[in-house]
């Protein structure tokens, strides 16, 4: 019996039924994560205490501007392998100012003592990182576009 060695085209593979992704479809959902996580009120995370009748229930409020970051960064993991010159430019651009600035960072807050110093340079830190994030998945939606993601495929069944 004779070994099936056909190679699937990866960007057009549907799967074995109707719930299998493909890889266009996957990264188009990525983006829409990415699109609606950005699109909230941006708030700190942590724990808050809520009223409830009579008594106090301590409840975890997620960071949704963390939420945000982890999205992208995962859109930039997807895309990865699809890098072109431009995209591999830009990415190598960009981590190194991220590395830069998170190391000055990083020093700044070692070298002050004062309280209120720290946390400006953390709220700075926050800042930063926020449009940084911006840029990154700004760069990742021009080589989506690049890429044809946006493009509307056609119904098989015709119009």
């Amino acid at each position: 019996m004779e070994e099936d060695t056909s190679f699937v085209n990866m960007d057009n593979w549907k799967g074995n039924n109707s719930n299998n992704l493909s890889f266009k479809q996957i990264t188009l959902q990525q983006i829409k994560t990415c699109v609606q996580n950005g699109s909230v009120d941006w708030h700190v995370g942590g724990w808050k205490q809520i009223q409830k009748n009579n008594c106090t229930e301590d409840v975890y409020v997620e960071n949704t501007r963390e939420i945000y970051q982890n999205s992208v960064r995962m859109l930039r993991v997807l895309l990865l392998p699809t890098f072109d010159k431009q995209m591999n430019n830009a990415d190598k651009e960009l981590q190194e100012e991220h590395t830069s600035t998170e190391k000055e960072t990083t020093n700044q807050l070692k070298e002050k003592k004062e309280d209120n110093l720290k946390s400006e340079i953390k709220k700075e830190w926050i800042s930063y990182n926020l449009e940084w994030h911006i840029k990154l998945f700004e760069q990742l939606i021009l080589l989506s576009k690049r890429l044809n993601f946006f493009e509307e495929e056609a119904n098989e069944g015709g119009a």
